[in-house]
């Protein structure tokens, strides 16, 4: 059995193993050769430890448990090294891409709550969801991974088998008591919210109560400022009226003054026209009289004008 299987390693650890290698038809098994070459349909990918391989088992059938144990170890360390081999190819392309998927998934996770413009709701730790159930704790779990469970499985003995579920029942006990913990916890999560907007509920209803003060004593203001803005119009209309009143009488008295100054000139002027025509009557009526005198033939001692 081990003849039959040697050839197989230097086949499939080629640097860049082809379809066309693991799918010839003189393998050995070329049913397996074909699941190794596509990774979609089910295949057997054993891990770089083989712990869960079958063990030989003490008892009657221990000659026939080994040969059966034997033909299936070299199977699977063939299958061993084309997974390692196909492996490492796959970690040399996608190792970056899938470490930097996952950090943009922790990232940028799509929320599950938005609100009217559609951002996110931001919130406590479980806005999302917990993060032992739900979908966003649960993996995609490729189909490869079920076929490699039930291919193992299909190999392992009655007494490997129930030893597997056994430490699986104390890790599912173990799982159990942390998410009902964790229920516990989201459960205190909510109390927290509800007594955090039970405390902005308070700062909301003191809010109100300032502002209804504020509002009241606004109100106070705009009517005493109305009633003031009334008198102060009313006052400036009897200012304005009164002023244009001053105004008026300040112009005629002007006017009359300028009316009694303009007649006290004119009497001035017709004083002195009066007073000349006074003095002159008085000088021509004297020389008159002279003159009469004169042509009456009387003398008068009268001293001529030069």
């Amino acid at each position: 059995m081990h003849d039959e299987s040697t050839p197989r390693p230097s086949t499939v650890h080629e640097p860049e193993p082809s379809v066309t290698i693991l799918d010839n038809p003189t393998s050995v098994e070329p049913k397996t050769d074909n699941n190794i070459s596509n990774e979609n349909e089910p295949i057997v990918k054993p891990t770089e430890s083989s712990e869960w391989l079958p063990a030989i088992d003490d008892g009657p059938t221990a000659t026939q448990g080994h040969t059966r144990a034997g033909s299936a170890g070299s199977i699977l360390k063939n299958r061993q090294s084309a997974a390692s081999s196909l492996r490492s190819r796959d970690q040399a392309q996608n190792g970056l891409a899938r470490s930097g998927s996952v950090g943009a998934a922790s990232v940028g996770r799509r929320s599950l709550f938005n609100n009217r413009d559609g951002d996110a709701v931001n919130g406590s730790a479980f806005i999302n969801g917990a993060g032992t159930v739900g979908p966003d704790a649960t993996p995609e779990v490729d189909s490869s991974v079920h076929a490699r469970g039930a291919s193992a499985d299909a190999a392992l003995s009655p007494k490997q088998r129930s030893r597997i579920i056994k430490s699986e029942q104390k890790n599912s006990k173990k799982l159990t008591k942390i998410i009902k913990e964790e229920g516990k916890v989201e459960k205190q999560s909510l109390s927290l919210a509800i007594a955090e907007l039970g405390a902005l509920q308070k700062i909301q209803k003191a809010a109100i109560k300032r502002e209804a003060k504020c509002q009241s004593s606004h109100n106070k203001a705009l009517t005493s400022h109305q009633k003031l803005e009334a008198t102060f119009l009313d006052l400036r209309t009897r200012y304005e009226a009164s002023q244009a009143v001053l105004n008026a009488g300040a112009d005629a008295l002007e006017n009359a003054r300028s009316n009694a100054r303009d007649t006290t000139e004119k009497m001035q002027e017709k004083s002195q026209e009066v007073e000349s025509l006074r003095t002159m009557l008085g000088v021509d009526q004297r020389e008159r009289e002279v003159k009469l005198a004169e042509l009456s033939g009387k003398k008068v001692s009268v001293r001529r004008w030069k």
